[in-house]
């Protein structure tokens, strides 16, 4: 729920939650909805979804509208959404899970889902067999371990069986990964699920503890800048397609990394590179300091 908002609805159910927070959105981002776009959303009846809508109307009166002639709900005039998010993030990447899935089980989590077509440049197929997604997330869930074969670029011998206690799952952008300690090594890495294969459970819990993880428990602030050998008028833009903000030193990107974060963030964005412009519009501003955490020219 937003911020602030007095919680008039704290007794009503997860299901009713939802379907009040998916004709919010809609209202917020497209200006209109029928009952029975509701109704087909979420499998209920259109008296079901009238009901839902009186008592939202009762916990906050004129918040929406009936609008009579187009037989339609329309946000009041100070319209304010109490349970859906108002953040352009939430909704672009709800559209671009639905883009990339097709899964209609996003379809109650997006307004918009079935009315603004979109689309997305594809990605090569991931690779991740059911198998090993469903032994790391277990062994995730359990604080266990799991045994996978590994191919490995650093490998000279080819593929080998590791022992991983995983507690983590990440995304660099590109790629899932699974953060774990690796009793190889006796470290924790990141380990991209794709090269993995024939897991095996390990019922044994893990050894060392997420806590113990210095580069997943620690985490310093990234500076992101445009590049300072563009101009005047193409920093702007550049900042502006980035969303940096102001300060009295130029505009910025500033965020906190996870330090095993760091390698893939750079080179998700060009970071760790020294093309100079117009191919690297932004640079990082302390570079110098966080270098030591970028990715060798061979990773994992």
């Amino acid at each position: 729920m937003v911020s602030g908002a007095p919680n008039r609805l704290d007794d009503i159910g997860r299901a009713q939650r939802d379907r009040l927070r998916f004709i919010e959105s809609s209202l917020q981002w497209e200006g209109s909805i029928r009952r029975q776009r509701v109704s087909h959303a979420f499998d209920v009846s259109v008296n079901h979804v009238t009901k839902d809508l009186r008592r939202y109307e009762a916990a906050f009166p004129n918040n929406i509208l009936f609008d009579h002639r187009r037989q339609l709900y329309v946000p009041g005039p100070r319209f304010k959404p109490q349970l859906a998010s108002k953040d352009p993030r939430e909704y672009l990447a709800l559209q671009l899970a639905h883009a990339q899935s097709g899964s209609s089980v996003v379809a109650p989590l997006l307004a918009g889902w079935d009315t603004v077509p979109n689309s997305t440049v594809p990605a090569p197929p991931h690779g991740i067999t059911e198998g090993v997604l469903r032994h790391i997330v277990r062994a995730i869930s359990q604080r266990t371990g799991v045994n996978v074969i590994y191919h490995s670029t650093r490998s000279v011998s080819g593929p080998d069986r590791r022992s991983l206690w995983p507690h983590a799952l990440v995304h660099t952008g590109v790629r899932w990964h699974v953060r774990a300690y690796d009793d190889a090594s006796q470290s924790f890495r990141n380990f991209a699920l794709q090269r993995m294969d024939e897991p095996r459970a390990i019922d044994s819990p893990t050894p060392i503890g997420a806590g113990d993880d210095v580069e997943w428990m620690e985490s310093t602030l990234v500076r992101v800048v445009p590049n300072p050998k563009l101009n005047t008028h193409q920093q702007q833009l550049v900042a502006r397609d980035f969303g940096m903000e102001q300060s009295k030193v130029g505009p910025s990107w500033t965020l906190e990394l996870r330090l095993c974060l760091i390698g893939y963030f750079a080179a998700k964005y060009g970071l760790d590179r020294d093309d100079g412009p117009p191919r690297q519009r932004i640079v990082l501003e302390n570079r110098a300091q966080v270098s030591k955490w970028f990715l060798p020219a061979t990773a994992a």
